[in-house]
């Protein structure tokens, strides 16, 4: 898998991911509150991966068996997997708002989680549990807003 364009993809492709969300909900003035959504839970989903990485430091796989990488951005612990988190947790709450091109970013932000494991730079127990976090984020983020939107009408 030496391949300079899977190393690219595995190492950035959640930005491009996220990047391409929020070019698609810029454009269309309709959407302009689920991109500020996207940006919201990206940046609470970056913050609370980074704290859990801190809490548990777990070595990458390639750390532990001594092979290289096929993908950068490992700094950082294995557990959880930052870009499962931040992939599932954008493509959820867009998904909440825009069903169809939610479930696209799901199958894409599945093929960026399978190719940090075929890397070597997590476990699938970080891909999962980055899932989790994303998926909660994005549901909890949302059920606040709701409620918060709810309690203004009643007010007002």
């Amino acid at each position: 898998m030496n391949n300079p364009l899977i190393y690219f993809l595995n190492t950035n492709g959640v930005f491009l991911l996220v990047a391409l969300i929020l070019a698609i909900l810029y454009v269309n003035k309709k959407d302009r509150e689920v991109f500020w959504h996207v940006v919201l839970v990206f940046f609470i989903t970056l913050v609370v991966v980074i704290i859990l990485k801190e809490l548990f430091i777990v070595p990458r796989p390639f750390q532990t068996d001594g092979s290289l990488p096929e993908a950068g951005l490992t700094l950082f612990p294995s557990f959880p997997s930052a870009h499962a988190a931040i992939a599932f947790a954008v493509s959820t709450i867009t998904a909440l708002h825009r069903k169809r091109l939610g479930i696209f970013f799901l199958t894409i932000s599945t093929l960026i989680s399978i190719g940090r494991v075929a890397a070597q730079v997590h476990y699938p127990i970080d891909i999962a549990f980055g899932m989790l976090v994303g998926v909660t984020i994005a549901l909890f983020f949302d059920t606040v807003h709701v409620q918060l939107r709810r309690n203004r009408k009643l007010r007002g």
